[in-house]
């Protein structure tokens, strides 16, 4: 069984780590590089750079980020559906 984690746009996550008043946010996008040549490879590998979410402050002023995809959870039940 994998456990790799796939990130979408739309999905709503949050923060692996325990701080107080982490977000709540909204995937929008999963940027990639161009595919690259890997050595030994058939096909060209493209490379994730981050997953970009965001989020509204307390304050209701719009946050933009790009996290790793480790630093990230998914929030059960807001899976995007196809």
């Amino acid at each position: 069984m994998s456990n790799f984690v796939y990130f979408h746009a739309g999905d709503i996550v949050t923060l692996k780590q325990k701080l107080p008043n982490k977000p709540i946010m909204l995937v929008v996008r999963v940027p990639k590089v161009k595919p690259i040549n890997v050595e030994g490879e058939k096909k060209p590998q493209s490379m994730l750079l981050g997953v970009t979410c965001c989020w509204f402050t307390k304050d209701g002023l719009y946050q933009e980020k790009t996290f790793n995809t480790k630093d990230l959870e998914i929030i059960p039940g807001h899976l995007l559906k196809d």
